[in-house]
């Protein structure tokens, strides 16, 4: 199936260079030139327009970044894509599914990527074009490892035949695949980053009071880890958690909640709790740095 990367960062490389092992023929599109460079060094094809790369596509993907931006998700990145690609898909009579990689709040797909897409195209979704939400669940140091091997895949739709034809793309593909509308996938990504995050403030609250008790908090994270209903990721307290999402995420999705009227009361705790811990490591690590300039001073003075 030919298909078309839009946004080529990690998550957009590996979305892409898994499903050409799969077979399909794939194209990225950035508008970092650069980054394109370095694809084509890899070997892999890039488009110089997102135009002609749109026509020639059956699946789009959208994978572009969605930074956090007082305290709100930032979709103009989104946004952008979405109206060039709905540009384009107006110079195409071929049936063609726009699909929504990018990590977004719920409601984004149905309320803003489908209206854009419409009015830049003047199709008809549903009927001339397809739409679905597929949220990755990929780790930055092992973005195509977690591609080539995913727990599940999940496709939101926004109609069948949309769902149908992103299903194609997974068959080969050893997860389950779950389905459903284009709000619950959005909701899905977010509250599996949440309660990631969750998971580690916990730990890391279990480690500060087994500090305050003398106890090997390490000990007490194996020994409940080995829970089959909680596994090992998390649980060894002792640094905040840090990268590209769940830090974002959220803070995002408390804006979010925020202004639908709902006191995200443990989420608040969950950031509160990190931030705590940042705290703790960074005064560990001022003091790990002072005394190792203490010693460069005194074995300084010896010489």
């Amino acid at each position: 199936m030919k298909t078309l990367i839009v946004g080529s960062g990690v998550v957009g490389e590996a979305t892409g260079t898994v499903l050409c092992k799969n077979g399909n023929s794939v194209v990225f599109y950035d508008v970092d030139r650069k980054r394109l460079e370095i694809l084509k060094g890899k070997g892999l094809h890039v488009a110089d327009s997102i135009d002609e790369a749109v026509v020639d596509s059956t699946v789009i993907f959208i994978c572009v970044p969605t930074p956090t931006v007082n305290s709100s998700i930032d979709l103009s990145y989104v946004e952008e894509a979405t109206v060039n690609i709905g540009k384009a898909l107006s110079h195409t009579d071929s049936y063609k599914v726009v699909v929504v990689r990018s990590t977004v709040v719920p409601t984004t797909t149905r309320c803003r990527v489908v209206p854009l897409l419409q009015k830049h195209s003047g199709l008809v979704p549903g009927s001339d074009f397809g739409v679905c939400m597929n949220p990755e669940f990929l780790r930055d140091n092992s973005a195509l490892e977690d591609s080539l091997n995913p727990s599940r895949i999940v496709i939101g739709e926004l109609d069948k035949r949309s769902g149908d034809l992103l299903e194609q793309m997974y068959l080969s593909f050893k997860a389950p695949i779950i389905r459903m509308d284009l709000d619950t996938a959005e909701m899905v990504k977010y509250a599996s980053n949440l309660f990631l995050a969750t998971k580690i403030s916990f730990f890391n609250e279990i480690q500060m009071i087994c500090a305050k008790l003398g106890l090997d908090a390490n000990v007490v994270g194996k020994a409940v880890s080995l829970d089959p209903r909680i596994g090992e990721y998390g649980v060894y307290g002792g640094r905040p958690f840090e990268g590209k999402c769940l830090p974002k995420d959220l803070i995002a999705f408390r804006g979010f909640v925020r202004a639908l009227n709902v006191n995200p009361k443990l989420l608040d705790a969950v950031s509160s709790v990190n931030a705590e811990m940042s705290g703790h490591v960074s005064k560990k690590s001022k003091a790990r740095n002072a005394r190792t300039n203490l010693n460069k001073v005194q074995n300084t003075s010896r010489v």
